[in-house]
């Protein structure tokens, strides 16, 4: 018989038992998100050191709790397009990551997609997704996903 806190009431008369909520690495399923994560922190790490030495900045401030000044504003919203357009990131992994909510990921994707019309911009990230695809083979022996 399980114990009375195993037991949830959702209408008079049906009980629907739950297990206790294991510890965050105990399932499969946490130790395979907590893998996922750090593989995403690493991706963004290389992104973000790509994007610092294209806009000559130190690399730490594209994931600065602060805005910061307008060019550093712009890389960053250039490394989370990036993490998410070439290396396949959801828009809420990609906020998580740079400590931001997923809808200001979002607009930076919306951003840098409408400034691609602009020919040297767009140059820029063209050289920018390949230089990271070459460094993420020569790193993980694999390809990020393409658009």
């Amino acid at each position: 018989m399980p114990q009375m806190s195993q037991i949830s009431t959702n209408m008079p008369g049906t009980y629907a038992y739950r297990t206790p909520r294991q510890g965050s690495l105990t399932t499969k399923a946490a130790a395979k998100r907590e893998a996922m994560r750090a593989r995403q922190a690493a991706d963004v790490k290389l992104i973000c050191n790509a994007v610092a030495r294209a806009y000559n900045i130190p690399a730490d401030m594209l994931q600065a709790p602060t805005r910061g000044e307008a060019h550093v504003a712009r890389a960053r919203q250039v490394a989370m397009y990036l993490a998410h357009v070439a290396f396949g990131m959801s828009l809420g992994a990609v906020g998580r990551q740079f400590d931001r909510d997923r809808t200001t990921a979002a607009y930076a994707c919306r951003q840098i997609e409408d400034l691609r019309d602009e020919g040297g911009f767009d140059f820029l990230l063209e050289r920018l997704e390949s230089a990271l695809s070459a460094l993420y083979r020569a790193r993980a022996g694999s390809r990020p996903a393409q658009r």
